[in-house]
């Protein structure tokens, strides 16, 4: 129904679509207020509630002014710091009131929206999360005079915050994206990525890293690290109290890493196969090639775990005729997604006319631009990645900190056109890794023929992978998977390290049909899934040995692809 209702133009700008179209958000509510008009009750019903809730309001704000004494228009000002308190501007009546007003006006337009009957579920889900950004816009923080913070600012600096905003917004418009840290503060390779290794294999896709040894003796089964091919996979590598990378170093495994090329136009064509081919396949045959190892562990976060799971299902296959040189003995999926039926807010953009649009552009240029994936994961989480810097900065005239996962966030990376249109279509629009219509190298890929084992870590609050849609994913595999919650989200639910000792983990032993009942029993834990995590795969690494050396090197690690550098001579 949404589908066929949208006709928008093909000329359209690619970031209005991947990021906020008005004409999208204005078609949907059309549309949702077509069912509304048709249930006239139901919009009687909803201008009642509408109006007790306003009553309710004025009387309970009435009640609370007149038992505040203190309440005033009024600044009080300090003689000695020559500025005005800091809460002062909080007791002031209409700032009390516009975030009253705000909060009940936003809760009934949800509560109202959600009433409406009949309504295509996908369209539904499309005009909730544009609701939700309407109204992380228009909160009163988000206007000068309405935000006790601003205006309290401007009287202490006399505007001055303001010339610094629009210095810092004019310099925004320029990159196109909103600034979230200071980048100056972080370099690749000297601040952050800095585990030590060198690159030992280089192709058109990747370059493989192999880190060098922090113990006498290591687990005779190493660790391949399989990040997305959408971020950077220095993620997995950051400061070295926060790298999952040296951790795992330390905690006695040979770790490799594979850094993903920044893929440019000459890339279009390059898709799934071709990432399984000339990344997995050809990093574990490399890793054989120089440690002389049988067995691997696998490690993929997001869609690397996907790219794993849908190899080991092809693998697992009677028709399979290509294998690596050693076999997988484990796997560790870090959120990943293998049913995309409940895939959380990304699947607005996965509608037949944001993908249209999409590929016309793609067509064009042969890529996804990386900056139209960071304002699409941005506008996800708007009042966070938005709203909060929209005020810091153009507002309050204050330039962000330094912050090693945002740095990361907005080092943002391309995705080929092969690529794009088979995330969007076969795995979030048709879902084809549930319902086995899935091939790879002309194989159907069924995940209940992996027997190899599997740990799965999601996490609570994960807005781009939800943690009952993973849920949902295991179910889709054999009974060899421990499956654990994490708390926090997908960036800072996995890096997670101990020495924080922040956020919790839950288990469960007991096989449940929902989400809500595996949480209901689970055990909870505090402290860092890490832990859980060492404790599961060293009874699968084998025994312990003399570290392998690192012979042959190309350069040292972080590598070059890292920085967007892209090999000379390709052979596409």
């Amino acid at each position: 129904m949404l589908n066929s209702f949208f006709e928008m133009p093909k000329t359209l700008d690619l970031f209005q679509f991947a990021v906020l179209n008005p004409q999208i958000a204005m078609l949907t509510f059309l549309e949702v207020g077509k069912e509304m008009a048709s249930q006239p009750k139901k919009m009687e019903e909803a201008q009642l509630d509408l109006t007790n809730r306003l009553c309710e309001l004025q009387k309970a704000f009435a009640e609370k002014i007149c038992n505040q004494n203190n309440a005033s228009i009024d600044l009080t000002y300090n003689k000695n710091t020559q500025k005005f308190e800091e809460n002062a501007l909080n007791k002031n009546p209409m700032m009390i009131f516009s975030r009253c007003f705000y909060e009940t006006i936003s809760n009934w337009m949800l509560d109202t929206l959600d009433s409406i009957e009949g309504v295509d579920p996908f369209l539904m889900k499309s005009a909730r999360f544009f609701m939700k950004q309407y109204i992380d816009m228009m909160s009163p923080d988000n206007f000068p005079f309405l935000n006790p913070n601003v205006i309290k600012e401007a009287i202490d600096t006399s505007g001055e915050n303001f010339a610094k905003g629009i210095e810092m917004l004019l310099n925004d418009l320029k990159n196109g994206a909103i600034t979230t840290n200071d980048r100056e503060k972080f370099k690749v390779g000297v601040d952050i990525a800095v585990t030590p290794g060198k690159v030992i294999f280089q192709n058109d896709i990747i370059e493989l890293i192999q880190y060098s040894p922090s113990t006498s003796k290591v687990f005779s089964v190493p660790i391949l690290f399989v990040p997305p091919w959408i971020n950077k996979f220095y993620i997995l590598d950051l400061k070295p109290e926060s790298s999952l990378v040296k951790w795992a170093i330390d905690k006695g495994f040979t770790v490799f890493m594979i850094s993903w090329v920044n893929p440019d136009k000459r890339y279009r064509k390059k898709g799934f196969e071709d990432y399984i081919i000339d990344g997995l396949l050809a990093s574990i045959n490399k890793i054989v090639d120089v440690t002389g190892t049988k067995k691997i562990n696998t490690l993929g976060y997001c869609v690397g775990g996907t790219l794993i799971a849908s190899f080991l299902a092809y693998l697992a296959h009677p028709s399979c005729n290509m294998r690596p040189k050693a076999e997988i003995v484990s796997t560790t999926l870090l959120t990943t997604l293998l049913d995309f039926e409940h895939s959380g807010d990304m699947a607005i953009f996965m509608a037949e006319n944001y993908l249209e649009a999409i590929n016309a552009q793609l067509k064009e240029s042969g890529i996804l631009e990386g900056s139209v994936l960071y304002n699409t994961f941005s506008a996800l989480k708007a009042k966070d990645m938005i709203w909060r810097y929209f005020i810091n900065s153009y507002m309050l005239g204050k330039k962000p900190g330094p912050h090693e996962i945002l740095f990361w966030n907005s080092d943002s990376t391309n995705l080929t056109e092969a690529m794009q249109t088979f995330l969007a279509k076969d795995l979030y629009k048709d879902n084809l890794l549930k319902t086995g219509n899935l091939k790879i190298f002309g194989v159907p890929i069924n995940l209940k023929l992996i027997k190899t084992a599997i740990y799965m870590i999601s996490t609570k609050k994960d807005h781009l992978v939800p943690w009952q849609a993973t849920f949902d994913g295991i179910k889709l595999l054999n009974d060899k998977v421990r499956f654990v919650l994490g708390g926090s989200g997908h960036v800072a639910g996995v890096v997670n390290p101990p020495s924080r000792n922040k956020y919790c983990y839950w288990t469960n032993s007991q096989q449940t049909k929902t989400a809500q009942e595996w949480l209901e029993t689970a055990v909870e834990t505090a402290g860092s899934w890490w832990n859980d995590w060492f404790e599961w795969i060293k009874t699968i690494s084998g025994t312990t040995i003399i570290p392998p050396q690192i012979t042959n090197s190309i350069r040292n690690a972080p590598g070059i692809y890292v920085n967007n550098e892209t090999p000379e001579i390709l052979k596409l």
